[in-house]
């Protein structure tokens, strides 16, 4: 009956707990998932439109460009400055001009040259000048939303100066230099294809039914996929809230639906690049794990209080033989063997009792080694970092040269950046041959020299009988990159960097030297004293190779440094020759 009643109690307090714990761990999971996944969303969203904005302004600055080689033409110029030069021989020639830009860049819908006096040239798709149009009036509207020097930039209209077509375009104007008399005498509009942006925006996926629009800087639509249901009142948006944030995050309600709004400013255009994406939608992908999360804690709970069942069934009997065996225990007495008379629980956990008991002394000892494999063990870990300032570079460095149509330069450097990890996996190895440590310094400095260009040159010049000797792993690399972010980042003319490895009796010496800027004597003599990092210490740094260096193969090996104002730095390496494994 004694043992029933015990029985009964652990029951009862398996199962209060298992519930209690059950609601309270679904009442924060559900919290914390629906919070991450806000967060995910609104970070991933931002990358998005961010993103769309930049190729946006991108364009915006291609316009730009054209239009400033425009009011610098001579042609153009001579075009606008007096109608007597107006003859259609260089009315020709300025419009083969423009048109061979049209013919580049498709997207460029209109290049158009008005001046003040109501002349115009028109480099589009056919038709002649509109007779409708007041060109004097037209000059008159563009200069007074244009700041001399400064290029304006529209919002979507329909482009009625070619006659017969009225295309949706975004128009960038910039005034010549004023005259004599103060006055600008021309100007230049550059058209982009309004289609452009709306593919752009089109091409964004936000789920099931999420969109993006863009807002003009009075509030205005620009680009909206719904934009009749907006102007027939069947639609709103949340505009006043969205232009007063200037970028960021706003959650909304709107026609009866949960809406997240992401928006980006765009300091060239003015506009605001807004994402909507439905927060029903989002969380509809979290209700499965809420369901499988149900399912798991009926589980946990039938089968926690069937534990109790058969546990609080057999502890009991054996029970108080452990428990005058820990009082022994208690009173210092470590030679005590604890043995309990049960085929049950209760018999392993006074077994593993009676090993813990005589273990207690290695114990000590083995905390010690512990500690010191510990300390290796970081060591070792700090091995497998990477600087994500150099990958977050290099690949912005990829992006760029695909926007800019440099495929075959974006594909040399992502396969560089491929090489680049796979040598350094290695296996999980420790130590590599000296040959591999040189194909991954190499592979590192062929992606550096891609980001900088002619500002960067190297040199790797080993002895070949230390191809196969063994070196640690990522003992050259962070030299290198400490060269280059320290040295040669800030030289003003080219730099380069020469890595030699040499033989010296029993030792391997490797010597990184760069044509940097160099440090000053106090620096110098503060990295030679304790190592201190000459900059922001990112990633595996130069105290964790000179660490490395010592755990491995003693304080007779290590890491020096020669360097003055102006003349570089030298890094010296010391190691020992080794064919394989620890020294």
């Amino acid at each position: 009956m004694k043992i029933r009643r015990i029985q009964d109690t652990l029951i009862r307090a398996f199962a209060a707990l298992i519930v209690v714990a059950l609601v309270l761990l679904g009442t924060l999971s559900y919290y914390y998932l629906h919070k991450i996944l806000i967060q995910n969303a609104e970070e991933t969203t931002m990358q998005l439109v961010s993103q769309l904005n930049r190729i946006i302004e991108n364009y915006i600055h291609y316009m730009d460009d054209i239009a400033l080689m425009a009011v610098s033409n001579e042609d153009v110029r001579a075009f606008i400055a007096s109608p007597r030069a107006d003859t259609p021989a260089l009315r020709t020639k300025i419009e083969s001009t423009f048109e061979s830009i049209r013919a580049v860049r498709r997207d460029i819908d209109s290049v158009f040259v008005l001046t003040r006096d109501g002349r115009a040239i028109a480099a589009t798709i056919g038709g002649a000048l509109n007779p409708t149009v007041d060109l004097r009036r037209r000059f008159l509207e563009l200069e007074a939303g244009v700041v001399p020097g400064h290029p304006s930039v529209s919002s979507a209209h329909v482009e009625n100066l070619v006659d017969y077509r009225y295309p949706w375009v975004i128009s960038l104007v910039r005034t010549l230099p004023a005259g004599p008399a103060g006055w600008s005498l021309g100007l230049i509009q550059v058209d982009l294809n309004y289609d452009i942006i709306a593919r752009l925006c089109k091409d964004i996926q936000l789920g099931d039914s999420g969109y993006v629009f863009i807002l003009g800087r009075n509030g205005d639509i620009v680009y909206h996929p719904r934009q009749q249901l907006i102007y027939g009142s069947l639609k709103t948006e949340k505009i006043p809230e969205i232009l007063s944030l200037s970028g960021g995050n706003l959650r909304a309600v709107v026609d009866g639906r949960q809406i997240l709004y992401t928006a980006v400013s765009s300091r060239e255009t003015g506009w605001e690049v807004v994402a909507v994406s439905y927060l029903d939608a989002l969380f509809r992908a979290s209700r499965e794990a809420e369901y499988v999360f149900l399912m798991l804690s009926l589980l946990v709970l039938v089968g926690a209080v069937g534990a109790g069942v058969l546990i609080s069934s057999r502890i009991s009997e054996p029970i108080e033989s452990l428990r005058r065996s820990m009082q022994a225990v208690e009173s210092g007495n470590f030679e005590i063997d604890i043995t309990v008379n049960a085929r049950n629980e209760v018999y392993q956990l006074a077994r593993d009792c009676d090993i813990a008991v005589k273990k207690v002394r290695d114990l000590i000892a083995q905390n010690r080694e512990e500690q010191e494999l510990k300390r290796k063990l970081e060591l070792r870990s700090l091995q497998a970092q990477i600087n994500p300032h150099f990958l977050y570079n290099t690949l912005d460095s990829i992006i760029w040269m695909i926007e800019l149509g440099e495929a075959d330069r974006a594909i040399d450097m992502t396969s560089s950046l491929a090489r680049f990890f796979r040598i350094g996996i290695s296996r999980g190895e420790e130590t590599i041959s000296v040959r591999t440590e040189i194909e991954y310094v190499q592979t590192y400095l062929e992606i550096q020299k891609q980001r900088y260009k002619d500002k960067l040159t190297y040199e790797i010049a080993f002895s070949p009988e230390l191809y196969d000797h063994q070196i640690l792993k990522l003992l050259i690399q962070p030299l290198v990159e400490n060269a280059i972010y320290h040295g040669i980042k800030n030289l003003e003319g080219p730099g380069s960097i020469r890595i030699t490895g040499e033989r010296e009796g029993d030792s391997m010496v490797i010597r990184i030297r760069d044509n940097g800027v160099g440090m000053e004597a106090d620096q110098l003599a503060a990295l030679r004293g304790g190592l201190i990092e000459p900059g922001p210490a990112n990633g595996v740094g130069v105290r964790n190779v000179l660490e490395r260096i010592h755990v491995y193969f003693g304080l007779d090996y290590g890491l020096g440094f020669e360097s003055s104002p102006g003349a570089g730095t030298v890094a010296t390496l010391r190691i020992p020759l080794t064919s394989g494994g620890r020294a």
